[in-house]
């Protein structure tokens, strides 16, 4: 038992440190779901979207021409409900690329915010703690009002309010934990 609680941060300096090992340690077992399911990442980014109907298919005559292949735009898909045309064939964005993608960065961020709650008063760590954080509310907040894959919903609350929250938190509380 005291092996595994030596992993534990230090109660001493507030509730900061317990709170980036908690995010830290969820962060990670979202990294191991996003390798072994998509279910709970589609319950996250939960939009349907179809092919645009404003880009042109290609058949391979843009590269010919010199024209941007449509299919490289990053626009290629919209909001299924905002065409109303094809919502039976509407599908998500999660891919398992993407899924990989993403539990390979939440999986960085983890270990950064677990590292920092055992030093909280490194600035090095503080501060890439801090970008984890500001990295993922700017993410949520996006997808859910520019890029519309984030309806919000129960299951997506935590993470919106893990980036949003722990930003506004370690803003706060930084001349308080780093000192010069």
């Amino acid at each position: 038992m005291d092996t595994l609680l030596s992993y534990i941060p230090s109660g001493e300096q507030g509730l900061l440190p317990y709170y980036l090992f908690l995010v830290g340690i969820v962060s990670v077992g979202n990294s191991l779901q996003n390798l072994t399911t998509l279910h709970y990442t589609r319950r996250i980014y939960n939009n349907l979207f179809v092919p645009n109907p404003a880009i042109l298919r290609d058949d391979d005559a843009g590269s010919k021409s010199g024209k941007k292949n449509p299919a490289d735009s990053v626009n290629k898909l919209v909001l299924a409900s905002a065409t109303g045309k094809d919502v039976s064939k509407a599908q998500d964005q999660v891919t398992p690329l993407a899924a990989r993608l993403f539990g390979t960065w939440t999986m960085l961020a983890g270990f950064i915010r677990m590292y920092a709650a055992h030093d909280v008063g490194n600035r090095a760590l503080y501060e890439l703690a801090l970008i984890t954080h500001v990295v993922a509310a700017v993410h949520f907040i996006s997808e859910l009002t520019v890029f519309k894959t984030f309806r919000l919903t129960g299951p997506q609350l935590f993470p919106l309010f893990a980036g949003t929250g722990g930003s506004i938190w370690m803003a706060v509380q930084y001349t308080h934990y780093v000192k010069a």
